[in-house]
């Protein structure tokens, strides 16, 4: 095996990890830098595959000029065609990704070499509506410029009075992140691409997701639309980003990392979809999908009124942070439920209710456990008109297992800034009736 630091590959810069003997390739194509990579092919070569990790064209040592969401199919294609060309390939080539390294193997994945896709957390998420502070932070660190700027988002928020979902801010951003303010639209062509190569897979592919990660919506989407699909999700955030803060309501149980799940889904010695329900810290096995179920009733709420105030929006916190820090912050009217209790799939929030002017209402759904720390699990957002109206919020995909001495709260605000932006205009919101309903497992 000989390691190649620097090489040319299709007219971009690669790392190669070469055996002497042809052999099937795991190829990584990243917008993030290949060192961070190097464990991770170091273990792959080690199990007996080549190995290549490319630097995406205008990323890092690759010419030209990176724009988030471009067709990687044709740089794609033809570094296949490179590799299947070499003495130490067996003409066989797996393409692995993690977020944007995802969608990059997407694109490529209708090459005929190639002979299965595994897929982490991929991007573009599949939200309705992006959410401000992780867009913020992608297009800052990630998706902006040749290289990255790791905690450019922390700096760059401490030095502007703009509130992040102002149109001026990226006139005093540090890089540019233009549209903005975040809207569906801006990835929507990604989006679409990515859904229609899923679709026509025709070879393996192995979903990893994390509930803690926004990306889940969309590991869960493709590993239903996907032919031979193998899905886990758990509790793990995304290597690009920060561990989960040690506050946590979640006990997060040790499991093998996703590089050693890879390996095992390669060599055939790991078979089996698993899934980590939140709460109560078990792994089941059987597919992650959420199989279609009883819609019952989870809690029901009180009567309340809300104010709306762009001025004063009501705050979100960073991922996993403990809520009490916002038990003295007005503006959110509460359901709990005391566990167990136990739902796999999306919950809905069924709102009847009345505004003096249109505004909007942010559903979120938070775990506590028995000392009294609050962790976000999954949250969603809907626009509310003038007048009377039912609504309904349908939150992200969860699977919950809350033993019996904790508990489920739902909160609805009418903002959780910055994560969601602040409401329109000023608006006084009347809730009349609040049920949340959920899928709950046949099994229970």
């Amino acid at each position: 095996m000989s390691i190649r630091v620097g090489v040319e590959v299709a007219g971009l810069a690669a790392d190669g990890w070469l055996p002497d003997e042809p052999a099937t390739s795991v190829l990584v194509r990243t917008p993030y830098g290949t060192p961070g990579l190097w464990p991770e092919a170091a273990a792959y070569a080690a199990a007996g595959y080549a190995v290549v990790l490319q630097d995406l064209r205008g990323r890092f040592r690759s010419p030209g000029d990176f724009v988030a969401g471009t067709d990687e199919t044709v740089d794609g294609h033809a570094t296949l065609d490179w590799i299947t060309g070499q003495p130490w390939s067996d003409g066989r080539v797996v393409l692995v990704g993690t977020g944007y390294e995802a969608y990059a193997a997407w694109c490529a994945s209708g090459h005929p070499a190639v002979t299965g896709v595994v897929s982490r957390q991929p991007w573009p998420p599949a939200d309705p509506i992006p959410p401000v502070d992780g867009e913020l932070w992608w297009r800052t660190e990630h998706g902006s410029g040749r290289v990255g700027h790791p905690g450019l988002t922390a700096l760059a928020t401490a030095a502007t009075d703009l509130p992040l979902d102002d149109d001026e801010l990226p006139d005093r951003w540090p890089v540019d992140m233009r549209p903005w303010p975040p809207r569906r639209a801006d990835t929507a062509t990604a989006v679409q691409r990515v859904e229609a190569a899923v679709a026509a897979c025709r070879v393996p592919s192995l979903h990893i997701g994390s509930w803690y990660c926004r990306s889940v919506a969309a590991t869960l989407h493709h590993a239903a639309l996907a032919g031979d699909a193998t899905c886990v999700v758990g509790g793990w955030v995304s290597p690009l980003t920060h561990e989960l803060s040690a506050e946590c309501a979640i006990d997060v149980p040790v499991e093998p990392d996703p590089t050693a799940l890879t390996l095992q889904w390669l060599t055939g010695t790991w078979g089996t979809s698993r899934t980590l329900w939140l709460g109560s810290g078990v792994w089941r096995d059987g597919s992650p999908v959420p199989a279609p179920g009883h819609a019952g009733t989870v809690l029901t709420g009180q009567p309340a009124v809300l104010t709306a105030d762009p001025a004063r929006p009501y705050p979100s916190l960073p991922h996993s942070a403990d809520l009490t820090q916002l038990a003295d912050v007005p503006g959110v009217a509460l359901g709990e439920r005391a566990g167990p209790v136990r739902y796999h799939g999306h919950a809905s929030c069924q709102v009847t209710g009345r505004s003096d002017l249109p505004s909007q209402l942010v559903a979120t759904l938070v775990h506590q456990t028995p000392a009294g720390i609050r962790t976000v699990l999954t949250d969603g957002r809907t626009a509310v008109p003038a007048g009377s109206w039912t609504t309904e919020i349908t939150l992200g995909p969860l699977a919950v297992d809350l033993p019996a001495d904790h508990r489920l709260r739902l909160e609805l605000t009418t903002s959780r800034y910055p994560r969601h932006p602040r409401p329109p205009a000023p608006a006084t919101l009347r809730l009349d009736t609040v049920v949340l309903r959920a899928p709950i497992p046949e099994d229970r």
